[in-house]
């Protein structure tokens, strides 16, 4: 088993530290559209969806972003798999996907 980045979409606040903290080791500045992971606010009330986009390397096996989420909706663990990594055009449906799943009763 190799480890990968766990997204848990319930613990995520979109405070996008893991943005700031992914540009600033990955490009040099606080710069979030160098960051390699997104999060993307979906509606009102707002829904934060946090992807990691494919050029991701997970820092060589020390990722900054988890390490810097405070809400720990990212967890560095082992899995059997490689999550699957959406693109980022896909956050609305996935947005309303996990909403209907656990919201909408």
């Amino acid at each position: 088993m190799a480890k990968h980045i766990e997204v848990n979409m319930a613990l995520c606040t979109g405070c996008r530290l893991c943005e700031l903290a992914c540009s600033a080791v990955k490009g040099g500045n606080f710069n979030t559209r160098r960051s390699r992971i997104k999060v993307t606010l979906v509606d009102i009330p707002e829904i934060p969806v946090p992807l990691l986009l494919d050029n991701c390397d997970y820092c060589f096996d020390n990722p900054v972003c988890v390490r810097f989420c405070l809400p720990k909706a990212l967890e560095w663990k082992e899995m059997e798999a490689k999550p699957e990594r959406p693109p980022v055009s896909q956050a609305k449906a996935i947005a309303y996907d996990w909403f209907e799943r656990n919201c909408a009763k």
